[in-house]
């Protein structure tokens, strides 16, 4: 799926918010910028409560505007659709997730990968939405976020080369990511409305991952290697 991700407004020599157009240099800056993180806020707040109330097809950009306290200009200065701004709260969402679960893959344990998949599986249990007819519009932005975040998680610890990879970093590290995702809802699915995903589980997707990290080893060595 094509990612919607927002374009970064463009800051005017007066200080104001021009038309959104391709990422610049300054794209860093520009996040931190108070007006720009409270003005997001406001959006993702405001489409998040309309989603407690109605589907996603049936709330419209002046919707959002006026749930934000913003006019639609403002809207189209940060987003570019109603997708973009969902995509935007998956992901920061995802992000304070992994963030308080401090959560991190630098390379020295592959163990870690561990934690990442049951990051994933809490995240998406803790995102699926009790209504199956809401849950069919997330699904596309869940899958878009998740796997290109963990995506860049993995990169942190594959690229400073500590692991003997079976290919290059990029493509061991999308591999991961996409398998993870999918071997994630895959479980979920066939979980049900049951509790926490079990440790079984993800034990288990582990398991079948770890080879994908460094061929040969098994979550077996690594618990030997610990207890050595």
């Amino acid at each position: 799926m094509a990612s919607h991700s927002s374009a970064e407004p463009q800051w005017a020599e007066n200080g104001n918010v021009s038309p959104a157009g391709p990422a610049t240099p300054c794209e860093a800056q520009e996040r931190v910028d108070p007006r720009v993180r409270r003005t997001r806020q406001l959006l993702r707040e405001a489409v998040e409560a309309l989603l407690h109330t109605q589907p996603f097809d049936a709330i419209s950009v002046q919707q959002i505007a006026e749930q934000a306290g913003v006019n639609r200009a403002t809207f189209y200065a940060h987003y570019l659709d109603r997708e973009a701004l969902v995509e935007d709260l998956v992901r920061s969402r995802f992000e304070g997730f992994l963030a308080e679960r401090q959560v991190t893959f630098d390379g020295t344990c592959p163990g870690a990968l561990r934690m990442v998949i049951l990051a994933v599986c809490d995240f998406l249990r803790q995102m699926s939405p009790g209504c199956r007819e809401q849950q069919r519009h997330f699904d596309p932005f869940m899958q878009t976020v998740v796997q290109t975040e963990v995506e860049k998680v993995l990169r942190i610890g594959i690229d400073r080369g500590a692991f003997a990879l079976g290919g290059p970093p990029k493509l061991v590290a999308a591999a991961l990511s996409w398998a993870i995702y999918g071997a994630a809802t895959s479980a979920l699915r066939a979980q049900g409305e049951a509790g926490e995903l079990e440790d079984r589980l993800v034990d288990e997707i582990y398991t079948l991952l770890l080879p994908l990290l460094i061929p040969g080893l098994t979550a077996a060595n690594i618990e030997a290697s610990h207890s050595a």
